[in-house]
């Protein structure tokens, strides 16, 4: 016999003595009660704040010989669902709790809105709120279920998505402009049952819109409506300022005159007027006390507009001043 044939011969022997030996290490075996004063110490508890929380019947307990015994795996489960209170070894509480609920806090940041907006939400029973330790918390299920059924909020994940659609599609006033139309002749044009197959509709925070791809399809199936002139004007595709831009949008569409319209520079009298919302003969008098720059081009007046939106802002801020 060999050296190796020994050694394995050895442990055999050494395996068979472990199986049978009376002195063998048994496994331990779980312990499954635990005294108030365990408790106690385990949550960080004062002798009087134990004894109340015991007898709140939050978990099993057991009276053995004039003492009591609180169930393990009944007190487990109790500290899985609830919030206040935490072990003094770190382990984080409520984690059933947390796995199946919402706090205000968790829908607040999910939605990206204040937590008194989702108050408000739950003013409306339009999912279930529960009370957990004095603190209201919706399930899981229940808010997605009302998720799913609306679309004007949105998580960052969704925003991102509707981000890429948006920027696929247009709205209904953007195709009116785009047109040269009226917005209620977009709404018309949807219905039209010669037109309304050409068109992919898109929901986006309870707004619909009009996907690029089918407003191509349209525009090249059809002669009667076609991209209006005015898209083209680069004053109207620069112009940042919503009110304005949709001001000389809806000036050129009645004129076909982009003469009418102030530039990125200079603005009209009566867009001056827009901006400082104040009337016409209010701008003339400005004129006249010098408040601002402008010129003359034959029978047009063209204010400078860089010193007329400071000349304004000027203003404002010695109005709340005052």
């Amino acid at each position: 016999m060999n050296v190796n044939d020994q050694e394995e011969l050895v442990q055999a022997l050494i395996n068979d003595i472990n199986r049978s030996s009376p002195y063998k290490k048994k496994p331990a075996v779980k312990k499954k009660w635990m005294t108030v004063s365990e408790m106690g110490n385990l949550l960080g508890l004062k002798k009087t704040d134990r004894y109340w929380l015991l007898h709140k019947d939050l978990f099993l307990h057991e009276e053995y010989y004039g003492k009591i015994r609180i169930n393990i795996d009944s007190f487990e489960k109790w500290y899985a669902n609830q919030i206040k209170y935490h072990k003094v070894t770190g382990e984080e509480p409520g984690l059933e709790l947390k796995n199946k609920t919402y706090s205000v806090k968790d829908i607040s940041k999910l939605l990206g809105i204040c937590e008194s907006c989702v108050y408000d939400l739950m003013k409306k029973d339009i999912f279930e709120v529960i009370i957990v330790d004095y603190w209201k918390r919706i399930p899981k299920k229940s808010f997605w279920s009302w998720y799913e059924g609306q679309s004007h909020y949105r998580t960052q994940q969704d925003k991102e998505k509707d981000a890429k659609i948006e920027a696929e599609s247009i709205t209904m006033p953007e195709m009116a402009r785009l047109l040269g139309i009226k917005r209620n002749n977009v709404y018309s044009l949807l219905r039209n049952k010669q037109y309304c197959s050409y068109f992919e509709i898109v929901v986006i925070g309870d707004k619909k819109r009009i996907t690029k791809d089918s407003f191509q399809r349209f525009l090249k199936a059809q002669s009667t409506y076609q991209l209006s002139p005015i898209t083209e004007y680069k004053e109207v595709k620069q112009e940042k300022n919503p009110t304005l831009s949709n001001y000389r949008t809806s000036k050129l569409l009645t004129s076909n005159n982009r003469a009418v319209n102030g530039n990125l520079k200079y603005l009209t009298m009566d867009e001056a007027a827009l901006l400082a919302k104040i009337s016409r003969g209010m701008i003339s008098k400005w004129m006249s006390e010098k408040k601002f720059s402008f010129i003359k081009i034959g029978s047009r007046v063209r204010i400078d507009r860089k010193e007329f939106e400071e000349w304004l802002k000027i203003r404002e801020m010695e109005g709340r001043t005052k």
